[in-house]
């Protein structure tokens, strides 16, 4: 049989077809994978941003909650140095008084006991202190630097954090995006970009800045700290002889009155007083039984306003009644109750008379979210030019030869891009003691950071801006 020589060279013919195509296939392959490879790289460093941006929210939000409560430590630590001098204040004047025998230390001993008697006596170690209550004193001073400190320092940095906390993001996130392209730069110079306007941001309007009236939370928060100190509660204590003294009223003794106290006047005042008076119960036939205060001791310091007080007392008391009567001045320049009171009006008067007032600003602001304590959400758009990807044809085209084989390999838009969400949310790490669920503020630490999902919404914004819808 003759063999066929005109069918010769067409394998080759076809051969060559498949490895046209193959290669056509081939590099079709390639560009897509690198589209793919690339919109994958984008995603995940657009996750890695909107994370970076919820924990940098979070950051922001903690340290406000530290901040404020330096700020409740900072009242409480200046309600005692307030404490601490009028204290002082009341010891030096106790020790002038025990030194003058006025009233004498027998005599408070033999109506109210060995201890008080001792106590009294051990005031003349105090003879001096007063000068530390004074502004420029020890305790002065350390208050003035509280008082600098929560208003200098810790108050105008959560101003600074609040109002650049939504460029301290954008930034932080930006960084983000570069650091993710570190090792490589785009062909033709082209960036990664984070869109400036959010597809969604909760931030505007999220953190409050409370001050003047608005500061009662903070005001109530530092008094419930400051029950925790006994230093703080309240200095009464009335001891009383055990015997009649008058006829005319046998229920009544002699009493010894110690009063003292500490109290947060308004958002502004720390204000302290102490003092402690003898009254003597005497009796005569114009008014009947009455108790006459001999001082012992007082001290009044006003932090943040003049050392004025509410207490009872007159300006300008006598520092003595040896030119008349107690009870007939009382009666005259007073409306003191001298029959049944409880107070010390003549060593309060002392007390204001020479009350020290110390220099403050008083209670800074402080910072605090809305009412709703919903998560701080943002949604996020990152691009990046087509042009700069490497491809084999301009804006990620990939032309294979001509005419039949022109396939095209491109994405949708200018540039590729890709979407991603983050929130800051406030929970505890660990459970309450009381089983209770604490609500989000910004007075505990306890905020978080975590990506969330992008809702439809956000998708079809970010697709609207890619120019498919």
């Amino acid at each position: 049989m003759t063999p066929r020589t005109g069918a010769r060279g067409q394998a080759l013919v076809l051969s060559l077809l498949l490895l046209v195509a193959g290669a056509a296939a081939l590099l079709q392959l390639y560009s897509g994978g690198q589209l793919v490879h690339e919109k994958s790289r984008l995603t995940h460093a657009a996750d890695a941003a909107a994370y970076s941006g919820a924990l940098v929210q979070a950051r922001a939000l903690n340290f406000q909650a530290y901040a404020n409560r330096a700020h409740i430590a900072h009242q409480v630590a200046m309600a005692h140095l307030v404490t601490l001098a009028s204290w002082a204040q009341f010891g030096d004047a106790q020790a002038g008084q025990a030194a003058a025998a006025n009233p004498p230390k027998s005599v408070v001993a033999m109506m109210f006991g060995a201890d008080h008697g001792a106590a009294y006596a051990s005031a003349l170690a105090a003879a001096g202190l007063g000068a530390a209550a004074r502004n420029q004193g020890s305790l002065g001073r350390a208050f003035a630097e509280h008082d600098r400190i929560v208003n200098e320092v810790l108050w105008r940095a959560q101003q600074a954090v609040a109002q650049n906390l939504h460029q301290s993001r954008q930034l932080a996130m930006q960084a983000v995006l570069q650091a993710n392209y570190a090792g490589g730069t785009p062909v033709d110079g082209g960036a990664v970009q984070l869109d400036p306007l959010a597809l969604a941001d909760n931030l505007p309007g999220y953190i409050t800045l409370h001050q003047g009236q608005a500061r009662s939370r903070l005001r109530e928060l530092v008094l419930q700290a400051s029950e925790r100190y006994r230093y703080l509660d309240e200095r009464d204590h009335t001891a009383r002889n055990p015997w009649a003294v008058s006829s005319r009223c046998p229920q009544l003794r002699h009493e010894l009155r110690r009063r003292g106290s500490t109290a947060l006047e308004g958002y502004d005042t720390w204000r302290s007083a102490d003092t402690q008076s003898y009254h003597a119960l005497r009796s005569n036939k114009w008014i009947g039984c009455y108790y006459r205060e001999y001082p012992m001791g007082w001290g009044l310091v006003a932090a943040g306003a003049p050392a004025q007080s509410s207490l009872e007392h007159v300006e300008s008391p006598p520092a003595d009644f040896s030119a008349q009567d107690f009870w007939r001045w009382v009666a005259e320049h007073t409306n003191w109750n001298i029959f049944s009171g409880t107070q010390n009006p003549l060593a309060n008067s002392r007390a204001v008379a020479q009350g020290v007032a110390w220099r403050g600003r008083g209670m800074p602001g402080y910072v605090d979210i809305g009412q709703s304590g919903a998560p701080l959400r943002f949604a996020i758009r990152v691009t990046r030019p087509q042009a700069s990807l490497a491809t084999l044809g301009h804006a990620s085209r990939v032309r294979v030869g001509r005419g039949l084989f022109n396939p095209v390999v491109s994405l949708p838009g200018a540039a590729m891009a890709a979407t991603s969400a983050a929130e800051t949310f406030f929970e505890r790490p660990v459970a309450r003691d009381d089983g209770r669920t604490e609500l989000a503020s910004l007075f505990s630490p306890y905020w978080q950071a975590r990506l969330r999902q992008v809702s439809e919404p956000e998708r079809d914004q970010a697709l609207a801006r890619q120019g498919v819808l």
